[in-house]
Parts: structure tokens; sequence; C-alpha cells
């Protein structure tokens, strides 16, 4: 900026008149090409300074990177890798002290958590998505944790080594503990066409698809020129699966269309709405207290939402589906506009990576991952441990309780020798019996009762079946089963007692880990389910089973105080409110 000033300054004592034509001309041609020579020459200063600063960086890196990225850099700690952010995973970090001997890292894709048991709510517009979500790094920031936005995509647990991935970037972790949390995926049972043509409900994505798809339906049915048929083809719903996911997204669904678009659309339409709900059992809610899925059941009936009950999905087409009776195998084929699959969950593949990588014959369950009672991983010498759906805790006890069924079913004496041997309806009365103290024993009555074939495949008189066999057979599917339900309310139990024995390593050494006599004791707290126009069920053990109304004020409540955070409290808390007063929001934004 001087060398300018100068160059016009001088100009103006060589020309010192603007008047004379040919010096203005000059004048403004001598300055203009002084102006560009000085910024070429700026233009090159800035260049070797800049090259100086970025040499000087890499000369001398900064040391707060250091903190963050090093892993393993304090060698009294020892390194801690959880995989997943939901709702074991969750409850493992947040319960875990600041000062324990351990560094923690958490490998999620999803870098936050999901309160799944709204997902229904935030399907039909009655929640909104940021209520019941939250920033997995407030609880990793909190305690001073680490966390990494990736996906594991392979597990050696012979070197202890996760491999990670994020878009093209690949990454490897050493651990010393592994703390698998990364949930269970569905599962289409191999029903041909339930990927091409259904919809799933797992993820935010499914519940904003699904309201997407609703909302647009009814604008098309609409339309002037729709006929009466396809009117009712649009607004044909059919859920699949009539767990508490199935049910209360059916219950969610009819609320939607009988209070907020009976509101705002033709109330014309609503009498070419239907809502099904599909399911093999006998009733919905079927792993409920009896009484319970009996005045559900009842209730959705009431409600004219169709139970298609006692009925296997064989094929699911664009606009149909075909489906057998469970009890004659008679199939038919039911019309259907959209649909959702509600119904089974299966192993992570991640998991199957870790099954894979320990030793052969250490993991027999082919739909999770098996741990003893601390929720340690067989084979892994202690070092994976299993959170929540992905793993299946041992049940000598429950096997033991099976085998005194059979013995007193039988008139068996201590020696062994019975006076009679087990047919199948006795054997699956037997079982339902022991499952008032072991609920296992229950699912396990249901599998046999699910397909006959089962039983007669583990005898050799077809009909009857020794002791041997009988506790081959329960094996077996005791394999197949899970030992807790696939709930967050057992996540986020378990979560938080693998946090206590990560805890306790600060005054008892690592060795607590290890300790043979620990044991994770699953206490049920209760079963709550929406099921339409402001009631809910709720089986609240040692107290009474709610049903109704009240029932419903008691649902709203528990799933308000039990989030995650007091910002998601009241942000539920309100969105609750205001659907009661203005009703959901009916608007499509994708």
């Amino acid at each position: 900026m001087t060398t300018i000033s100068t160059t016009i300054s001088t100009t103006r004592q060589f020309c010192p008149s603007s008047s004379r034509g040919g010096g203005k001309k000059i004048s403004r041609d001598f300055i203009v090409e002084n102006a560009r020579r000085q910024r070429r020459l700026n233009k090159r200063r800035r260049g070797r300074r800049d090259e100086m600063i970025r040499n000087q960086a890499v000369a001398e890196p900064r040391e707060t990177t250091v903190s963050y990225d090093e892993i393993g850099s304090d060698p009294a700690k020892r390194t801690v890798v959880i995989l997943g952010s939901g709702w074991g995973a969750v409850s493992f970090v947040k319960s875990l002290k600041k000062d324990i001997p351990f560094e923690v890292i958490l490998v999620s894709p999803r870098n936050y958590f999901l309160y799944t048991p709204l997902l229904p709510g935030v399907a039909t517009g009655a929640i909104e998505t940021r209520s019941i979500v939250e920033s997995i790094r407030r609880p990793i920031a909190e305690k001073g944790f680490k966390y990494y936005e990736a996906a594991a995509t392979d597990i050696d647990a012979k070197n202890k080594i996760v491999t990670c991935r994020k878009a093209n970037n690949e990454f490897t972790l050493k651990y010393d503990y592994l703390i698998t949390a990364v949930g269970a995926v569905t599962n289409t049972f191999g029903v041909p066409g339930v990927e091409e043509n259904c919809l799933f409900f797992k993820e935010i994505s499914d519940a904003a698809r699904f309201r997407s798809q609703v909302n647009e339906r009814f604008e098309r049915a609409t339309l002037p020129g729709i006929s009466k048929e396809e009117i009712q083809n649009l607004l044909r719903f059919v859920i699949i699966g009539a767990g508490p996911t199935g049910v209360e997204l059916a219950a969610e669904l009819y609320d939607l269309v009988y209070q907020d678009v009976a509101k705002t659309f033709p109330r014309r339409l609503l009498e070419d709405v239907s809502i099904n709900i599909i399911d093999l059992q006998e009733k919905i809610l079927s792993s409920y207290d009896r009484e319970i899925a009996d005045y559900a059941t009842d209730f959705f009936k009431r409600a004219n939402i169709n139970c298609i009950l006692n009925t296997q999905v064989k094929e699911v087409k664009r606009n149909s589906l075909i489906v057998a009776d469970k009890n004659t195998g008679e199939e038919r084929e039911i019309p259907c506009g959209m649909s959702v699959w509600c119904s089974g969950i299966k192993l992570n593949p991640i998991c199957e990576k870790i099954q894979n990588s320990l030793p052969e014959g250490s993991q027999p369950n082919v739909r999770s991952l098996s741990a003893d009672k601390a929720m340690r991983v067989k084979g892994s010498d202690g070092s994976i441990f299993g959170l929540g759906d992905c793993v299946t805790v041992e049940r000598p006890k429950s096997m033991a309780k099976a085998q005194e069924i059979y013995a007193k079913a039988c008139k068996c004496d201590e020696d062994g020798n019975c006076e009679l041997q087990i047919n199948l309806p006795t054997a699956i009365k037997a079982l339902e019996q022991g499952g008032k103290d072991f609920p296992h024993l229950k699912e396990m009555a249901k599998s046999a009762t699910l397909s006959i074939d089962v039983f007669k495949s583990y005898t050799q008189k077809r009909d009857e079946m020794t002791m041997s066999e009988f506790m081959k057979m329960c094996e077996a599917l005791d394999n197949e089963l899970r030992a807790f339900p696939a709930t967050a309310q057992v996540a986020k139990q378990q979560g938080n007692y693998l946090a206590e024995v990560f805890n306790s390593a600060k005054e008892n050494g690592f060795e607590a880990l290890q300790d043979p006599n620990m044991r994770f004791n699953y206490e049920h707290k209760g079963s709550l389910a929406y099921i339409g126009k402001d009631s809910a069920v709720a089986d609240i053990p040692g107290f009474t089973i709610l049903k109704g109304l009240a029932a419903g004020l008691v649902w709203k409540s528990f799933e308000t105080i039990s989030q995650v955070s007091i910002n998601n409290v009241f942000k539920v808390g309100a969105d609750i409110v205001r659907t009661k007063i203005f009703g959901r929001d009916i608007s499509r934004l994708l």
C-alpha cells in the first residue's frame, strides 16, 4: 500500500495538470501497471509465508491431538471398546465412573441413542423425531471417553482387534475388553417378497417412511377420478406381527385415522380404511399375561382392527399376501395396499464374525452369541461381553427344571426308571407349568406347539419320548431361544450390571472381571403396551394388571420419565400435551 501511494505522488509531480490530454492517459496506465505489479509481489510473499507456516506445523505437532486420537497411551489402563449406541451400550456408558482404570472407546455408525418404544408415536406424528433421540456424544463427553462414528466390519478375537469403517476410511482398534451391544436385525424367515414389498420398523428412517407413505395414500385417495376400488386398495394397511411393536403401531395408526384424518380429510374415506394385523399366535400380545392378551385382542376387534390370527405369511406380493392357516395349512390370498413387517429378529452380521473368530464348538446358538451367567461370551476367555438382543445367557437351572418336570410327569424314581413316557400334549403342558418359575420353559412349549415335527424328530416311537430324548429336545430348543425377552428393559439392566463390574476393577483389580461367581439376575419390572384410544395394558409384578384408560395414563407417564435425559423428558411431555390439544402433525415432508 505504501508503494502505491509513493507512485501516485511521483506521477502527480511529473503531470501536474490534468488539462493536458496525453498526461491523463499516461498517468492512469502507469498507476494501473504498478498496482498489478504490487499485487503479484504481495501474492508471492503470502505464498512463501503460508509455506513456512505449514512446514512449522509439520515440524511441531500440537500436543492436543494426542490425548484423543492415540489409543492405549496410558499403560496403567486397559482399553474397552464398545460396539453400538442402543440401550445396552448407553446404560453401560452412563453407569461407568470417570476414574475407572480403563480407556473407553465407543464405536457406532449411529451417533445418537434412539428411544425405540415411542417409534410408533413418531411414525404417526404424535411424537416428534428429535424428542426421542439423544446425541451419544453427551454421555461420552461427560465421562471423558472417546467416540468414533463408524461401523465394525470384522473382529479378530484371537488378536483382540476390531476393524472399523466409515465411508472409505478403514481403521483398526486394539482392545483388552470388547462390549458387544449391536442388537439384532430384522428376520424375514426367508419369506419371499418381504424385502421388496414390505416396510420394516426398527429405525427412525423406517418411522419417517411409514409416516410419509400413510399421508401420501390419503392424499391420493382424495384426487378426482379415483375409483372406489382404488381408494380401498390405497387405504388397506396390513401389519405383520402382533407383538408389542406391531400392536402399538396398529393402535397409533388407528388413532391417526379416527382422531386426525377424520377431521381434516373427507369423512367418506373412513369407510374405506382397513387396518389389519396378522400373527401366528391365537392372541395378540401372546407373550404377555393371558388376561392381557385376551383383553387386547377383544379391544382390537371392538375397534374394527381386523385380527388375522393363527395365520402364517407365506409370501408378500406387491398388492397382496399369501397366508396359510397354522392348523390346517390351507392357503388364501389377502389384498393389501401397504404392508409393514414387525415380526422376528436374527443375529447381527458382526456377531457372526465374532462367532467365526472364536474356537469351534464354543458358540452353538444360531440366533445370538452364547454367554455365561455374567454375560462373558463363551470361547473368548473373558475378553468379550454381550449386552441386549445379541446375546443369550446360559440357563443351567432351567435345564435342571426341565428334567424335574419329566421325572414328575412320568413318575420316575431316583435312578431314572420311569413308569411312563411323555407324549406331545403332556410335554407341552409340563413345560408351560414349569414356565411359572422359568419363563424360558414356556417359550420352549410354544416352539414345540408351532411344529409337531419338532417333537417327532427327537423320538424313535414318534408319539412318546424317553427322558434322554426329552432333554435332548429341550437343549436343542434352548439353543434357539433367548434367556430373556428381547426388550429395552433387559438390555438396560444388563448394561447397568456390567458397568458395576467394571467399576469394581478400580478397587478389586482387573481380576474382578473374571470372578466365577458373577451372575446377572434379571428383575422383570412389568410390561406395558399401548392399544389405542388413550388406552393401554400394563402388567406390574407384585401389584396388579391394569387395563384401559388407567393403564393408558401409566403408559404415557412411564414413557415420558424413562427418557435418557431431562431434555428429552420435557420434549416428550410437551409432544403428548400438544397432540392431545392440537392433534397430530399430518404434513408430509419426505
